[in-house]
């Protein structure tokens, strides 16, 4: 049996030879029985978008690596004829090995072609196939990319490269238009269609011819449905077809050799099949000929005797006798008999009636529980419908929740690495890596239960760390900063002084007024009232002379010009502490440990030499200094280098679902 090749090809213009010189080349050489040249859409070249492909070539860029990506070969074939001699800077890429071969021969140099051949796992001859081997040959954002295509498809490719930071630029090099079948074509077609094979490279080209040739005869269509064998080239194409109601659909690679590949192959097993079925009316004629072997051996067997046929007679007669005498003796039983039966026919008569009765009941009742079951039946398809809607509408909800909990645990990685890296806080990296753990908390995805693993590593190394918080001990130090032009100096007279010149003199203080109190009371009556007024005016004067000792006070100082600074240098001495805390301030927050140990230093000395260290607001000046000066600046930090590989790979894998 012969196949009839139906190719629905694109047709290009006349002036593009090669695809259709090589293609009729290929075909004679497969010696087919009927070919069918059948095409649906012819292409129209964009001449001006193609007149952009040089200009675009030979502009300036930073990029080191040029490349043309064509989509199809009839885009290959119409931009590289407009084009001319292919520059040799420039890289092809292209879709499969038939796309390779077709741009070799229009003169296109082996080294810069690029297309996947199938040679390892991870290549596949279509746009996803080119897209990763583009990714494994340049890196990423090295390469400017113009991706010549049709007018529709193929819009998920460009964003591919976008996504690995290419500069890429789409050009739709031509335009699509219908070719209206006649009648006499269609026909041809309709009376091969037990034969027909359609060579389908397209999900458009079977849609547009399955709408001609419904309008030419919808009942022939559909037996051409079912007769003929779709060959397509993607999942994508065989989906389409099957859509539209074709039983036999064959995905093959691209290529006429992939054509030829199955054609031979299918020829082959149906000749075996027409073999099998010859060489089986042959096996079945040895039983006959068996039988008839049988007849012979039964007649060499006849008994010969006379004597068996007067014992038969004999055994008749006595036989004829006892019946007679069996009738008359049962004539009587015989009655009997015929009227029990007449009793019992009449009451299996009504007992008939009856289970009439009870058939019809039940009936009633087959109908009524019939028409429950097609309630109930009815009732589980809108329940089986109504319950697939949920799980789509879980599913989606659950894409959507599995973006949201992403996009936030990159958030919180983002922020654990500026608190990790631009702050030095510990403690607050170690919370937003946590908060991270508890949101994957649950998840069942590879690509998440991986990011989970790495985050919890990280987070291991964090808390190994020593937890100084450098934002809050930078805030501390900018309120020493505000405070500087409120400390108290030495040479001020706000001073606290170490001793007075009543303590120098060394002097008793004079009693207290409950003392004086106490004495005047035990006196009260025993003295006279001179001596009272005496002691009154005596604890006056002493009182009065403490205090007016107690005007002068003393300072002890180590260095005395200290206490003799103007007004200018006190400015110009608060200025340099307060440049001074604000440098180490700045060696803090940039993790500098030897400018931050010499500016604390500078800090503590104008401190200690020139202002008052008995003051509470200089106290605590020094005391916020102590503590900044033990913090540990010169740690290790980790890199989180498996969370942000684990993350990319998550964030990889959640845009492939959306594709």
């Amino acid at each position: 049996m012969t196949h009839t090749l139906v190719v629905c090809k694109p047709k290009l213009p006349d002036q593009y030879l090669t695809q259709r010189v090589d293609l009729k080349r290929q075909l004679d050489h497969m010696n087919l029985g009927h070919v069918m040249y059948f095409p649906v859409f012819e292409l129209v070249p964009d001449l001006a978008s193609l007149a952009t492909i040089r200009a675009w070539l030979d502009a300036d860029t930073d990029k080191p690596n040029h490349l043309v990506v064509f989509v199809s070969p009839s885009v290959l074939e119409i931009a590289v004829t407009q084009l001319g001699q292919w520059p040799d800077s420039v890289y092809c890429g292209v879709m499969g090995r038939q796309s390779a071969k077709l741009a070799m021969d229009l003169g296109v140099p082996k080294n810069r072609i690029i297309a996947p051949t199938l040679e390892n796992n991870h290549e596949t001859e279509d746009s996803e196939g080119l897209a990763r081997l583009l990714d494994s040959h340049f890196e990423a954002g090295s390469c400017r990319v113009m991706v010549c295509k049709g007018p529709r498809g193929r819009v998920e490719f460009p964003k591919k490269l976008e996504a690995m930071q290419h500069d890429v630029t789409v050009l739709e090099c031509y335009d699509r238009k219908v070719i209206e079948q006649s009648d006499d074509q269609c026909e041809a077609l309709f009376a091969r269609m037990s034969d027909v094979v359609l060579w389908i490279t397209s999900s458009e080209t079977i849609e547009v011819l399955d709408s001609q040739l419904a309008r030419k005869s919808e009942s022939e269509l559909k037996i051409l449905r079912q007769t003929a064998t779709v060959l397509t080239t993607h999942p994508r194409i065989a989906a389409k077809c099957r859509e539209l109601g074709y039983a036999h659909v064959v995905e093959i690679a691209t290529g006429i050799q992939s054509v030829n590949s199955w054609l031979k192959s299918n020829k082959k097993s149906m000749e075996n099949n027409n073999q099998t079925s010859t060489a089986t009316p042959a096996a079945n004629e040895q039983p006959a000929v068996t039988a008839q072997s049988k007849p012979g051996s039964a007649s060499a067997i006849q008994p010969n005797g006379q004597w068996l046929g007067k014992a038969a007679f004999f055994i008749s007669v006595l036989s004829f006798v006892l019946i007679l005498l069996i009738a008359f003796a049962g004539k009587n039983q015989i009655e009997k008999t015929r009227m029990a039966f007449g009793e019992r026919i009449q009451k299996e008569s009504t007992t008939l009636d009856l289970v009439k009765e009870e058939i019809s009941k039940s009936s009633d009742l087959t109908k009524d529980l019939k028409t429950r079951f097609d309630l109930l039946e009815l009732a589980q398809k809108e329940e089986a419908s109504q319950r697939a809607s949920l799980e789509e509408v879980y599913n989606s909800l659950l894409a959507s929740r599995t973006e949201v909990s992403l996009s936030e645990v990159e958030q919180l990685i983002s922020i654990a690495k500026r608190q990790l890296y631009l702050l030095g806080n510990v403690k607050g990296a170690s919370i937003a890596l946590s908060q991270a753990i508890d949101l994957l908390e649950g998840t069942e995805k590879p690509s998440l239960l991986n990011l989970r693993t790495a985050l919890e590593k990280d987070l291991t190394e964090i808390k190994a760390l020593p937890s100084d918080d450098l934002l809050r001990l930078a805030i501390s130090l900018d309120s020493v900063v505000n405070s500087v032009e409120s400390l108290p100096m030495l040479s001020s007279v706000q001073a606290t002084t170490d001793q007075t010149l009543a303590q120098l003199t060394e002097e008793e203080v004079p009693e207290t007024a409950t003392e004086s109190q106490a004495l005047d009371s035990a006196n009260d009556g025993t003295q006279p009232a001179f001596a009272t007024a005496w002691n009154s005016i005596k604890k006056v004067a002493q009182t009065v002379w403490y205090d007016i000792k107690s005007l002068i006070e003393v300072s002890k100082v180590d260095s005395p010009e200290v206490l003799m600074l103007s007004s200018r240098q006190e400015t110009d001495l608060r200025n340099t502490l307060r440049l001074s805390l604000l440098n180490a301030r700045i060696s803090l927050l940039s993790r500098q440990a030897t400018l931050l140990k010499s500016d604390l230093d500078r800090s503590s000395d104008l401190l200690n030499t020139y202002f008052d260290s008995k003051s509470i607001q200089v106290q605590r000046a020094q005391t916020v200094l102590a503590e900044i000066g033990e913090v540990q600046l010169d740690l290790v930090l980790p890199e989180l280098q498996a969370t942000s590989a684990a993350l990319r790979l998550a964030v990889a894998g959640q845009q492939g679902e959306r594709q």
